[in-house]
């Protein structure tokens, strides 16, 4: 039938002047059923003014009118305009009314269906804020009390609409909503048809009593090897040795309503899951109710997969929700999900995502963690990690296998699938990558001076009463900073309680603690609107089109035509769609900051090197250069620091560690004024291992594989840095030719210099802190003496006021003259402060045996710049600013030496030692040698084997002493220090 405006507007007249309740009734179920079953018969109905006239009739005390009346509204309010105009009416407050008192199931499905479109409206919604308190525990009770199906859903769908709203959620968990939720979930999804416990007990008891009729051998076997894995285990019970499948109690019902209640609980699960509900809460839950129903859900071929898995997450943001989780083998049906192979419907990326944070979140106890083993799921976990190239989901996976860090069987498993070139190489991203996120973590580690601890004392005050696991455990599991070499084996895990790693549990602080929950902010948009048209040009064109009925009594004709059942098809076709979107939208997400990735890196790498069966991947060149780079970058007072020195104390990696080069790395962090301690103490830990009868026979293998001259040159780089004992040392570098194989490092030329800088610097090593050879030290000059400013090399400036003799010497080799050719140079100086210096200058002038004329001496084989120096030293002894060249320095020291001037020669020998350098210790060396100078020879030939110089300018140093001519008488002199220094102290 085609209704016209006037027609709308007479039945709506008749309902507003009649008092007949049967009139009234019928007029009603004519309008719902012939009009108001279409969104432009509701937009005429409005157009008509329908909408007051049935918020005046709601209040009718008549059943059957007030449902035709509910239904109506429910009807009306799908439209945005008739939903507002309702509420402008003041149509709440009966409707609380209706719902609190009336318990017709009937009338309460509409009711509740219509403030579930009120719900949805938002100008509407905002009405409804003030009357939560009286909403909550009115659709609670019909949810409790009523027994219709029908009715509980719409009840469910109210709620699923407020709880968008965070103020109903507080009076919504008062009224026990959840709990009566999770009842009715679980006497819906009940299996009646599983078997009884004592039943299923006798099942697996036979299972495990011999070979079964018709079973495979092979079969049998593999089942005793699964059943006898965890024997040796402190940390599993008994229960966790049975072949158990997943829990059967469970399943998804027959009937079409019963599952259409299923899924709307599960909609309005998805908002409660989103909020924190609280300890109280949580514990009533757990005495009463069950989360398996959830579970049920999360298998490979349901189709709400997705928000059960999003619910159980959510959960997991939740403390007080672990145990709840536990009972209900929730990491049991994750773990199968990321196992699962040839889905129909793959997982998706969120699905993976939300299977991560459940396992994360439930693998702090130590059952749930011989499951995740048991079911072969540590397996996927470390093929995850290596194949995600998402920083975000590698850390979540990093979290898990941390908290497995003190089950052996598990870090074995995980260890024999690559555990620590995992490690390692996200180890390396972080120190070397330039990404802005790596780049960020590495500024806040080194700024922040100490390691982040990951696990912190957990108050008494913040535990959960119910939970098994929630234990405090006043224990501290850190590992020690405060040696290199400190470490512990023990692990403090029971058979019933949690590891260490869970004490964080309860915790609230986010920049001490980690939560492995995952963000859901990138699927959490309400995708479904409320569909709408544009109503003004639908008036105009329904009003046109429709027949003019003339008076009254054809209005009633029409009543007496409509025979129709009430049915709500309009709104609930709507709700269904709605329905299908499993996406909550945004709320306030509570949860606690992640962990660092870096931290856990670090925890594992340690423990890993705590193990008794260490693998041969942490001896690796790569494993080792790593743990170097990172304490250089972060420092040793870390466990990266304790990771490197149990690996150094392995055995089985010292001939790894020799081969590689690593001793001469670990040298380089004691030229860092901040790490000098921490390097000579790596160093140390390698002595020790290096003068066990192992390390020592495995120094002298190697010395002697002459098969293999890069490990030979290594074993000697290392000999000279490790080897304290001056016996032992003296041996390899004699006996094991170590020494001739440093000295052909150094002074090889044209030939592969692949070590000779480390070379360089493990002489310099043995030298200073095993033979003790160091420099002679000058005397400390005072620095409230004066300072001579005369300039000692200004040719034109007399050394001496009164000038009375002078010194004759053959001018510099400019021009390539010979030496007859050559002009002479003239210097004067003070007779009588000559003489009065040197007995031998009184002679020579003063004497019958005096050279040349009188008042002069001639010298050949000095220089101006010398003889200046020497005749400035004997009038000023004081300090310069600006010192000659080394060369002046020795001529003056060789003329106080032939002129016996005592106090002159010891001052320069002062200067000579303190002026030192490697540019001209080879002249010193010269000199000495051709002097026959036996304290300067031995100071010369010190300075080269303990002079702290960069290896390059050491190896100059030695190449350079390698062309003189003294180079012989060098070498010589070399080898027999070190000897002489060995045999001094060590026989």
């Amino acid at each position: 039938m085609l209704w016209s405006l006037e027609q709308v507007e007479g039945m709506l007249s008749v309902l507003k002047t009649s008092t007949d309740k049967t009139v009234v009734y019928k007029c009603l179920v004519k309008l719902r059923t012939d009009l108001i079953k279409s969104k432009d018969g509701i937009v005429l109905f409005r157009t008509a003014g329908g909408v007051p006239v049935m918020v005046r009739l709601i209040s009718k005390l008549n059943e059957k009118i007030m449902e035709v009346v509910l239904s109506i509204l429910g009807n009306c309010c799908t439209d945005d305009q008739s939903c507002v105009e309702a509420v402008d009416c003041k149509v709440i407050s009966p409707l609380i009314t209706i719902l609190k008192t009336v318990p017709n199931p009937i009338i309460q499905c509409r009711a509740c269906r219509m403030l579930g479109n009120m719900a949805k409206n938002k100008k509407a919604s905002s009405f409804l804020n003030v009357h939560y308190g009286a909403i909550a525990p009115a659709i609670c009770h019909i949810i409790e009390s009523t027994s219709a199906v029908q009715t509980k859903i719409m009840a469910f769908r109210v709620c699923r609409n407020l709880l968008v709203s965070p103020q109903f959620y507080k009076p919504f968990l008062a009224s026990n909503g959840f709990l009566q939720l999770m009842h009715i979930f679980v006497a819906v999804m009940k299996n009646n048809e599983a078997p009884k416990a004592s039943e299923q007990n006798a099942v697996d008891v036979s299972a495990l009593v011999g070979l079964k009729r018709n079973q495979h051998r092979e079969k049998y076997f593999e089942e005793v090897a699964r059943n006898l894995e965890g024997v040796r285990s402190d940390i599993f019970d008994y229960q966790m040795l049975k072949n158990s499948t997943r829990n059967c109690e469970y399943v998804l019902p027959k009937e079409n309503d019963a599952i259409e209640l299923a899924y709307e609980i599960l909609k309005c699960l998805m908002l409660l899951s989103a909020q924190q509900i609280g300890m109280k809460a949580w514990e009533v839950l757990s005495r009463n109710t069950s989360l398996a129903p959830i579970v049920y859900f999360v298998k490979e071929d349901s189709e709400q997969r997705a928000s059960a898995l999003k619910i159980l997450s959510n959960f997991c943001k939740d403390p007080y929700a672990f145990y709840m989780l536990s009972t209900a083998d929730a990491i049991v049906a994750a773990c199968e999900l990321l196992m699962a192979v040839n889905m129909a419907k793959p997982l998706s990326e969120s699905e993976s995502r939300h299977c991560v944070n459940i396992i994360a979140t439930l693998s702090v106890d130590a059952c749930s963690r011989s499951k995740i083993r048991r079911c072969g799921a540590l397996r996927k976990l470390v093929a995850m990690i290596r194949d995600s190239h998402s920083q975000s989901e590698r850390s979540s996976l990093f979290h898990i296998l941390n908290n497995f860090q003190y089950d052996n069987l598990s870090m074995e498993m995980l260890l024999y699938e690559g555990l620590v070139p995992m490690l390692v190489r996200e180890l390396n991203d972080y120190l070397t990558s330039d990404e802005e996120y790596h780049k960020r973590r590495r500024e806040e580690r080194i700024q922040g001076g100490k390691k982040r601890k990951l696990t912190d004392p957990t108050t008494p005050e913040t535990l959960s009463k119910f939970s098994k696991t929630q234990e405090p455990l006043n224990l501290d599991f850190d590992s020690p900073s405060s040696s290199p070499r400190s470490y512990r084996t023990t692990s403090p895990c029971s058979s019933r309680s949690m590891s260490p790693v869970c004490s964080n549990l309860f915790a609230n602080d986010d920049d001490e603690n980690y939560s492995p929950a995952c963000s859901d902010d990138d699927d959490d948009e309400d995708d479904s609107k409320a569909s709408s048209g544009n109503m003004d040009t639908r008036e105009s064109r329904i009003a046109s089109n429709r027949a003019q009925p003339a008076n009254v009594m054809d209005i009633l004709k029409l009543i007496d035509e409509g025979s129709e059942t009430i049915d709500d098809t309009l709104s609930d076709k709507e709700d269904m769609e709605e329905l299908s979107s499993d996406v909550p939208p945004k709320l306030a997400q509570l949860r606690s900051q992640a962990g660092d990735t870096i931290d856990i890196i670090e925890n594992l790498i340690y423990r890993i090197t705590l193990m008794i069966n260490k693998r041969p991947e942490l001896g690796k060149p790569e494993t080792l250069d790593t743990l170097i780079r990172a304490i250089n970058l972060f420092g040793a007072n870390n466990n990266f620091a304790n990771a490197l020195t149990n690996i150094l104390l392995e055995s089985q990696f010292f001939a790894q560690i020799i081969k590689h080069g690593v001793v001469h790395q670990l040298y380089q962090l004691t030229k860092v004024e901040e790490m000098r301690k921490d390097g000579f103490a790596f160093l140390e830990t390698l002595t020790n291992v290096g003068e066990s009868n192992y390390g020592k026979e495995e120094l002298v293998r190697l010395l002697r594989c002459e098969s293999d001259l890069n490990a030979q040159q290594r074993a000697a780089i290392s000999v000279a840095y490790i080897i304290k004992s001056h016996r032992l040392l003296y041996q390899f570098l004699y006996d094991g030719n170590a020494l001739t194989l440093l000295f052909d490092l150094l002074l090889r030329k044209k030939s592969d210099n692949l070590y000779a800088d480390e070379a360089a610097d493990a002489v310099t090593a043995m030298s200073r802190f095993t033979l003790g050879i160091v420099l002679p030290k000058p005397e400390q000059v005072d620095s409230s003496s004066s300072i001579c400013l005369n300039q000692m090399n200004a040719t034109n400036i007399p050394l001496h006021e009164h000038c009375d003799m002078r010194f004759l010497l053959p001018s510099e080799n400019v021009d390539g003259k010979d030496a007859e050719s050559r002009t002479t140079l003239s210097i004067g100086f003070n007779k009588q402060l000559l003489c009065e210096t040197s007995e031998v200058f009184n002679k020579m002038l003063n004497s019958d045996f005096r050279e040349g004329h009188d008042g002069e001496i001639q010298l050949r084989d000095y220089t101006a710049n010398g003889l200046r120096y020497f005749l400035h030293l004997i009038s000023c002894q004081e300090r310069h600013l600006v010192m000659p060249d080394y060369g002046a320095l020795l001529q003056a020291f060789e003329m106080s030496r032939v002129y016996i001037i005592p106090e002159l020669e010891a001052l320069l020998h002062e200067r000579l030692i303190q002026f030192l350098d490697s540019r001209n210790c080879l002249r010193l060396l010269e000199w000495a040698l051709k002097n026959y100078h036996a304290e300067l020879t031995e100071t010369a030939i010190s300075y080269y084997l303990c002079a702290s110089l960069p290896a390059q300018d050491k190896l100059q140093l030695f190449r350079a002493a390698e062309d003189s001519v003294y180079a012989s008488e060098w070498f010589q002199l070399l080898n027999d220090a070190v000897y002489e220094r060995c045999r001094s102290t060590g026989y």
